[in-house]
């Protein structure tokens, strides 16, 4: 074949290519952005897709020898685009245009949920056409919400404890936290958000205050004497920052986060307390006497029992004292108690201190787990789930934003 023919082949199949691809001739694909981190948000959609039509796109992921998988439909744009970050499901898993629905909404149990998803694992992505024909697919990998963090037991001391160090934590000393959990007590809750901080790469400990051997059984009249000296432990730690050192809890440990804080602004630099309290609530289940005690004696000469009612005046915490930022979250559809009712008197009484309140409007109590951790809220109503997961990974964001501000202050 002469030089000229095999040249005018070509610029006739390049021709062809072209007019193919004009005319929307593109295969289906998933395209993804990397995670910038364990809680980071990514980008994802499907291009390629017929302008307008119905496509499902489902997720599956084997973890702990147990299946989690969650699926949504979805009508391509006129460019044959579906943008998970701004286009919601007709029906389906989640309920709103968010990139990471395919994945908090899989469910599936596990034996170990939810630190089960602390290290990196494979999420399995599909789009499914109208006739069940997979069009395209692809293998995520989900960074994990602690990869690689070590967490020690305190054992010795005067309180009972776990201390969770992110990788690589030689070196400079760094911001921490002390971290309590709420009212179901014992080790576990408050152990697994401190893998969680330190997943962000910053030391943590978790402190239990009952419900462990040794220690009152139900939330009344605890003795906080041991958070005391779980504080002075964490400040002797050699890689912890003691000038950004805050307290972390999570809705009854949000109250004691904020007290310590508001008590104590000598030893601590702020306060996160996502659906906490600003007052000091009674005991529970019994409500006539104080849930925390110090030295023996009740925290304050009064407790919020009626949480429905006006606290009284003597079950306030001084938020106001509190020197360095607070970060809260509350859930507008909180079925355990008022957080948000509790989250705005808070930035009201701080007035102009820093404080970060993320809205949780239409969000459960749940919203201190990282976003992006599958299998929590399968009992709650979609839309409840998609709100309570907008939630988390504003509250998430600030608390990273808060310690990274933390590390390079002067």
């Amino acid at each position: 074949m002469s030089t000229a023919r095999r040249t005018l082949i070509g610029a006739l199949l390049a021709a062809a290519t072209l007019v193919l691809t004009a005319c929307g001739d593109a295969q289906p694909r998933i395209e993804m952005t990397p995670p910038d981190g364990p809680f980071a948000p990514v980008e994802l959609r499907v291009t390629g897709l017929r302008p307008g039509a119905e496509v499902t796109l489902t997720a599956t992921a084997h973890v702990d020898d147990m299946r989690f998988e969650s699926a949504a439909t979805f009508d391509a744009d006129v460019d044959g685009v579906v943008d998970v970050s701004r286009t919601a499901p007709t029906s389906g898993s989640w309920s709103t245009a968010d990139s990471m629905g395919p994945f908090w909404s899989m469910t599936g149990v596990s034996r170990r949920s939810p630190s089960v998803f602390d290290e990196p694992y494979d999420v399995d992505l599909a789009v499914v056409d109208a006739s069940g024909d997979v069009l395209t697919d692809l293998t995520a990998t989900r960074p994990g919400t602690a990869p690689g963090v070590e967490t020690q037991p305190v054992a010795g001391v005067d309180f009972i404890g776990a201390y969770a160090l992110p990788v690589g934590h030689a070196g400079s000393p760094l911001p921490a936290a002390l971290v309590l959990g709420g009212s179901e007590g014992g080790l576990e809750s408050a152990a697994m958000t401190a893998r969680w901080i330190a997943g962000l790469g910053y030391p943590a400990l978790a402190v239990s205050y009952f419900d462990e051997p040794g220690q009152p059984t139900e939330l009344e009249n605890v003795p906080v004497d041991p958070v005391l000296a779980a504080l002075e432990w964490l400040r002797a730690r050699p890689e912890v920052d003691t000038g950004a050192l805050f307290t972390f809890g999570v809705s009854r440990g949000g109250e004691l986060a904020l007290w310590l804080a508001a008590e104590h602004p000598d030893l601590v630099a702020g306060s996160f307390a996502p659906v906490g309290s600003g007052y000091l609530v009674c005991g529970y289940p019994d409500l006539s006497v104080p849930a925390w005690t110090l030295g023996g004696q009740p925290l304050s000469p009064a407790c919020a029992g009626d949480i429905g009612a006006v606290p009284p005046a003597g079950s306030q915490i001084d938020v106001a004292a509190i020197t360095g930022p607070v970060v809260l979250a509350c859930g507008g559809d909180d079925a355990v108690w008022p957080s948000c009712f509790f989250m705005d008197d808070i930035v009201t009484r701080r007035g102009a201190a820093t404080t970060v309140a993320v809205p949780g409007e239409g969000a459960s109590h749940y919203v201190a787990v990282p976003p992006g951790v599958p299998g929590l809220d399968a009992e709650i109503p979609v839309d409840v789930q998609s709100a309570t997961h907008a939630v988390r990974t504003a509250f998430w964001r600030a608390t990273a934003e808060t310690l990274a501000g933390a590390a390079e202050r002067d």
